[in-house]
């Protein structure tokens, strides 16, 4: 499950959920802790700047119901919880393996490593991605480790049919959705103080993909030549899919498209 949103979601209520589900799958989760989409905090009633805060917090708190017993006491700068006793704990200890999905934010890449937890970047541009990696194994080192395949994933639209012809319609054609499900209006993708300086640099430092309002947006074959897409017949795929492995080495390398 990679796409927990617990900066604005209660903290104590989806340590339980999650609890719950590595108990029915017999110590099986991985679970992905996100920020959340900025529609997503606007649509919560949360101030975007207090977005990156709430999502520290709200991990730290699920880490300390999952590993240590109730009841205890939270109060901290965004949530307060009189008493916290989870009913459920997971199984696996000390808890689930946590990963930390996000779209290339270098504080995110930073905080990641800090933790020891894998980063899995989602459908951002190759050399994007190989540059997040080096920031991750720096930030590793700083702290005492060396960071390995397993601390980074990749994630890709992957679209494969029997002939690159063929495939090449039907990524088209998602591609359209896509883009037009998910516009919307800058004040809610992007509203003040959502993203840090950093992050804003490079977002304008690139093209725009996805649901950025940011610079130029990347035509169909512009984002096959940057690895964000992967189409073709399986031999086609492959090839690509070697070649993104070559250059990042990702430990996870994961697809989504048509369902």
């Amino acid at each position: 499950m990679l796409g927990n949103v617990i900066a604005v979601n209660d903290p104590v209520k989806m340590a339980e959920e999650l609890a719950m589900l590595d108990c029915i799958s017999g110590g099986r989760l991985i679970s992905g802790f996100v920020r959340g989409t900025a529609v997503e905090t606007l649509h919560a009633g949360v101030s975007p700047t207090e977005n990156r805060g709430r999502f520290e917090e709200a991990h730290d708190l699920i880490v300390k119901c999952w590993t240590q017993p109730g009841p205890f006491r939270w109060e901290g700068e965004y949530f307060h919880h009189r008493m916290v006793n989870p009913w459920v704990v997971p199984i696996q200890k000390p808890h689930p393996p946590i990963w930390f999905p996000g779209t290339g934010s270098p504080e995110s890449v930073i905080w990641a490593a800090k933790h020891q937890y894998p980063y899995m970047n989602l459908g951002a541009l190759l050399d994007l991605t190989v540059q997040l990696k080096q920031i991750y194994s720096d930030t590793a080192h700083e702290v005492g480790y060396e960071a390995g395949p397993e601390h980074f994933g990749y994630l890709m639209r992957v679209f494969v049919a029997d002939t690159d012809e063929e495939a090449q319609k039907i990524g088209e054609e998602f591609l359209w959705t896509e883009s037009h499900r998910q516009r919307g209006p800058i004040e809610f993708n992007d509203p003040p103080g959502y993203q840090s300086r950093a992050a804003l640099e490079i977002k304008m430092s690139r093209p725009t993909i996805g649901t950025g309002t940011i610079g130029n947006r990347l035509s169909y074959q512009e984002l096959q030549d940057a690895y964000n897409m992967i189409i073709g017949s399986p031999e086609t795929v492959i090839k690509k899919l070697r070649h993104v492995k070559e250059s990042l080495d990702p430990g996870y390398m994961l697809f989504y498209g048509n369902e």
